[in-house]
């Protein structure tokens, strides 16, 4: 897929202009708090219906305007559509061709865009519900039928918690929760741990390819599992694992259920469900020669950088294999920054090598990713983009 044309309007500081995009690779430049960030949030928005940076819509609008809108055209295959969103008070609006969409799902089966953003670095060591989130995203982009699912196991999730607030729950009660939550949740397992399956391998060949040595990866812990030891997934070789631990769903919702039952005494003192999807642990890890290495331990900013991008990049594959060779649209704001040399360089091959459609930010590195005539530059000014190559 490609957008060919982009058109914020009143969206932060962008000035209202039609920005035709090149099919290939798009930069845009300048001092810091010109507006760069700004029109690939812009962009962001209009391909994932969300911001890379808030979560409140409003800071979306500019300061005296009380909404504000972006449209673009999306080619995809034989076909084009126009899309559009909108914010105000009220909320967001998403159209496809002027007509409304009242479904964020179906908004997001035309088209799909990954982003990276400095502030990604921080997913290594955050909390792990920052790498469930993106773990569930990249499921949605490649299962049909995730977000239907998700939502049952939310619901099964709401309804078992309501029963710690309950004076006297039956046993019959407590053990019909117990096997929805483990049968709606075991499904979540599935879906996440077969995505790994292939993610970790992309991942392990860009981390290579961007210096970070071999076996960069990411390990999955399900709640059920006391340590990362023993039975646990972590101590079976990272390469292995998706084919020889062989688990079924079925298999997943019984350890949900073993642990709820272990966990029964600590959730009734906490009032909260403590087994599930919602409690399993993401991490990653690199092969060193002495075990695997956690890098939000001991990974340096580079190294985790660097790791980020791997994920980020092995999820456009994963897109794109999904999607039957149709690309999603990739997005990296200052993607340069904290890269040694070496990086950069590995960087651009990775990108020039990808068939996507790129957009770019930089304050420097100007020319590093694509190579003359076969992208487009716009200096950014005050909210103004200006073509400049």
């Amino acid at each position: 897929m490609r957008m060919d044309w982009v058109e914020p309007d009143r969206f932060r500081n962008l000035h209202r202009q039609k920005i035709h995009l090149h099919p290939r690779f798009n930069l845009v430049y300048g001092p810091n708090g010109q507006g760069k960030t700004n029109f690939l949030e812009a962009v962001a928005c209009l391909g994932s219906l969300r911001s890379f940076r808030t979560a409140g819509k409003n800071d979306l609008i500019r300061h005296g305007e009380e909404m504000c809108r972006v449209s673009g055209r999306l080619l995809w295959a034989e076909s084009e559509r126009i899309l559009s969103i909108s914010l105000d008070q009220r909320g967001r609006s998403q159209f496809i061709d002027d007509r409304r969409i009242a479904s964020p799902e179906e908004y997001l089966r035309s088209v799909g865009a990954v982003h990276f953003i400095p502030e990604d670095v921080g997913m290594v060591g955050g909390p792990p519900s920052w790498r469930r989130r993106i773990l569930d995203r990249a499921v949605f982009e490649t299962r049909p039928g995730y977000p239907s699912e998700y939502r049952r196991f939310l619901s099964a999730l709401r309804q078992r918690n309501a029963l710690f607030r309950k004076a006297r729950p039956s046993a019959e009660e407590r053990e019909g929760w117990d096997r929805a939550l483990a049968e709606t949740g075991s499904w979540i397992l599935k879906r996440r741990m077969d995505l790994l399956g292939t993610l970790n391998r992309e991942m392990a060949a860009l981390g290579e390819i961007l210096e970070l040595g071999e076996g960069l990866h990411l390990r999955y812990t399900p709640s059920f599992e006391k340590v990362p030891g023993g039975s646990a997934i972590g101590n079976i070789p990272w390469m292995e694992h998706y084919e020889t631990t062989g688990r079924s769903r079925e298999a997943l919702a019984e350890g949900i259920l073993e642990g709820l039952f272990r966990e029964r005494e600590r959730e009734k003192r906490s009032g909260h469900t403590l087994v599930g999807p919602h409690r399993d642990a993401v991490q990653f890890l690199l092969e060193g020669s002495g075990g695997p290495v956690d890098l939000a331990r001991f990974g340096s900013q580079g190294q985790k950088r660097a790791a980020v991008l791997a994920l980020k990049l092995a999820l456009v594959r994963e897109v794109a294999r999904a999607r039957e060779g149709e690309w999603p649209l990739v997005i990296l704001d200052d993607v340069s920054s904290e890269l040694d040399e070496a990086r950069k360089k590995a960087l651009t091959g990775i990108i020039r090598e990808f068939g996507a459609q790129f957009l770019l930010s930089a304050t420097k590195d100007r020319d590093l990713f694509f190579p003359e005539g076969e992208g487009i530059a716009w200096r950014v000014q005050a909210g103004a983009l200006q073509r400049t190559a």
